[in-house]
């Protein structure tokens, strides 16, 4: 009987040869996602799991098309190639993926995992389902995929600058308008709530339109990281716990919005 415990919003469990995580949700005792997760998020913090654990993985075979490839290869740095590589990549129906050595596996869905509310989980899916559309337009702020795309991998790693001092978000010019080195300087994952607010379904950004009223409110922490940069975050939507100011929070990578047919991954923050 596998043990999990808690990472980045997700359970996990691992050995020497095999590493497993599991969304926390369920439906009728049925794991299912939440409303940011899908397979590309929890494959992402697997990933994570595996270098905190001093695991040497720098590549994975891989041919699921439930995972955004790209952006799996741009947030952890792992090469992703279609014959064996060591280790395996395998999706699971049960809203659960491994990253194994072995391809016969048996995984058993761990306990504890929270009961989604039916109505909810239906609306959180229809929505995305709209939202991903290749009809349906942003009446927000346009974001082209190339734009998307340049600041990717800065974002989603936590890759700062150092110009005297650390600076995050990267950007192409310093104070005296003198150019600014590529992001090489890691910021620490964890951070502390300096500030929060709930914008109303009404009051969130358009982009965020057909989930912010499911959501009741799109939440924002504003934080500071160890290395003294400071910066604005939504909450991870399945988020059960209010913020309060100086509650420690970590990064973690989710699903933003849709636009162009295409999900947009980013960052957001989960409440320790």
């Amino acid at each position: 009987m596998l043990e999990y415990s808690n990472w980045q919003g997700y359970m996990v469990s691992f050995d020497s040869e095999s590493f497993h995580i599991f969304s926390s949700w369920q439906l009728q005792s049925i794991p299912v996602f939440g409303p940011d997760s899908d397979y590309t998020t929890l494959a992402i913090s697997l990933v994570n799991l595996m270098h905190s654990k001093g695991v040497d993985i720098d590549n994975v075979s891989c041919n699921q098309s439930d995972i955004d490839l790209e952006v799996l290869k741009i947030a952890s740095g792992i090469e992703v190639q279609s014959d064996d590589g060591g280790w395996n990549l395998i999706c699971h129906d049960d809203a659960s993926l491994s990253i194994t050595k072995s391809l016969d596996i048996n995984v058993s869905k761990p306990d504890g995992l929270f009961e989604i509310d039916p109505e909810l989980y239906h609306q959180i899916n229809q929505a995305w389902e709209k939202e991903s559309s290749i009809e349906n337009v942003s009446q927000g702020a346009y974001i082209s995929s190339q734009q998307y795309n340049e600041s990717l991998s800065s974002r989603l790693k936590l890759l700062a600058q150092f110009d005297h001092k650390t600076i995050w978000p990267p950007r192409q010019l310093n104070d005296d308008g003198t150019p600014i080195n590529n992001p090489e300087v890691q910021l620490n994952r964890t951070c502390k709530i300096e500030s929060w607010t709930k914008l109303s379904a009404a009051g969130a950004p358009s982009e965020f339109s057909i989930r912010a009223p499911i959501l009741d409110g799109i939440s924002t922490v504003y934080v500071l990281f160890e290395e003294g940069n400071r910066g604005v975050f939504l909450l991870t939507d399945d988020q059960n716990k209010k913020p309060e100011i100086g509650l420690s929070g970590e990064i973690v990578v989710r699903k933003i919005y849709s636009q162009e047919g295409e999900i947009r991954y980013g960052t957001k923050v989960q409440l320790i």
